[in-house]
């Protein structure tokens, strides 16, 4: 792993404002050492999907030595942005940067796929769409016609994996069960925005209103205004154009709030606002950034009550990608579960092994995404925990996904889950 002050991409930024495309891909010397840590290359075994041969694809187009081929976009896509290569390579290559600049060069030449350009420009930035679209299909599920459609084949291919995928979805959405404020029985200490992120504004509510609930117990006034997604996905796609416009709006709607800290449930949003943004914008953020975890253990005190419904219990905590290494946020969610009357924390095997989740990834890339999280299956299963606790949505339906295949009766579940 390379030490901190031998980082040569932190010195590029410090000695220029902008970091190139080619200063980027020339920091790689070609050792290999992300072959040794690369999910999608222990599985696939094959240069172009590492993160060397990514670089060098990427260096390749840019020197003008390779066209954009359906096969290079085919190829750049089998990336999770884990963030394993950067963290374990010598010269610190930010391969998801460059995986990012890569995608969005092919968007800027050749657009977007039919459902993606409607998803991200039609969808994710009109939330009356989106809670209807939301709406309709929580009431779809619930009356049986996702099993229909799924036995009638009526679905285009495209939307097969999706649909296979779909959580369950709450009859309603988070943010319309909750006030826009909400206020502490005591004191006000501090002004935190909550940003809710789609999968506990439309799946995990309930992991959302304790969110809300704990900030509130630990003395924060929360504020939950009108906002949009994080604009990850569109991102991750290569759509800079509209995740930068979701954040200019999101950024807005909490800077407009006056708020101290915002706080996010969700590893792939916190990293979103703390890692991307002020990128995408061009500007810092007018507050921190922070973790429900780690703002519970490092601002306010450990927040300790007794587990809810069990006298015991023995869990274990896998590591969301985006939380461990690209917010650092490691041992402040094992600090606060070991802080619960009752439960045994266990360590799991390669705790901050990817999952195979990674957003869409798992969507366009079904069979490799479920072989890496097999893998993270195994680990589970051999700590003898009944609860795998995770910081991370999308970790968290993949996850509980595998588990099921596996009749393993094993919870899955926010850490925020187990404060009572």
């Amino acid at each position: 792993m390379c030490p901190e002050n031998c980082n040569q991409l932190d010195n590029l930024k410090t000695a220029q404002t902008t970091v190139t495309d080619n200063d980027l891909v020339d920091l790689c010397s070609r050792c290999g050492k992300c072959r040794s840590v690369c999910p999608v290359f222990t599985e696939l075994r094959a240069e172009p999907y590492v993160a060397r041969g990514k670089v060098q694809l990427y260096k390749a187009l840019l020197n003008g030595t390779l066209e954009a081929t359906e096969k290079y976009r085919e190829l750049i896509s089998f990336c999770l942005l884990c963030g394993r290569c950067t963290e374990n390579c010598p010269n610190g290559v930010a391969t998801e940067q460059i995986v990012l600049r890569a995608r969005s060069k092919l968007v800027d030449s050749s657009g977007l796929p039919f459902i993606k350009r409607n998803v991200f420009q039609h969808l994710l930035k009109d939330n009356g769409r989106l809670n209807r679209l939301a709406g309709w299909l929580s009431i779809s599920q619930r009356w049986g016609l996702r099993s229909l459609v799924r036995k009638t084949g009526l679905l285009p291919s495209p939307l097969k994996n999706i649909e296979q995928l779909m959580p369950d979805l709450a009859a309603k959405p988070l943010r319309s069960q909750l006030p826009g404020v909400l206020n502490p029985p005591g004191r006000v200490k501090i002004k935190v925005g909550y940003f809710t992120g789609c999968l506990s504004q439309y799946v995990f509510t309930a992991t959302g209103k304790n969110v809300a609930r704990v900030l509130c117990q630990s003395g924060a006034q929360v504020v939950i205004p009108e906002q949009y997604c994080c604009g990850m996905p569109a991102l991750s796609a290569g759509d800079k154009a509209n995740s930068a416009a979701l954040a200019r709006i999101n950024v807005a709607a909490f800077q407009s709030a006056a708020v101290e800290v915002l706080i996010t449930d969700c590893a792939t949003c916190g990293s979103t606002w703390q890692k991307w943004y002020p990128e995408l914008l061009g500007e810092e953020l007018p507050f921190k950034v922070m973790d429900i975890s780690q703002f519970l253990a490092q601002w306010s005190g450990l927040y300790t009550q007794r587990l809810s419904g069990q006298a015991s219990a023995l869990v274990t905590y896998h590591d969301p990608c985006h939380l461990a290494r690209h917010m650092r946020v490691r041992e402040e969610p094992r600090v606060l579960l070991r802080s619960i009357p009752g439960v045994e924390m266990v360590e799991m095997q390669e705790s901050d092994s990817c999952c195979g989740a990674s957003g869409s990834f798992q969507l366009e890339h079904q069979e490799l995404s479920t072989r890496i999280g097999e893998r993270k299956i195994e680990h589970i299963l051999a700590t003898g925990a009944r609860v795998v606790a995770t910081g991370c949505p999308s970790c968290r339906l993949q996850l509980a996904r595998l588990l099921q295949v596996r009749d393993a009766d094993i919870a899955v579940v926010h850490p925020i889950d187990l404060f009572k």
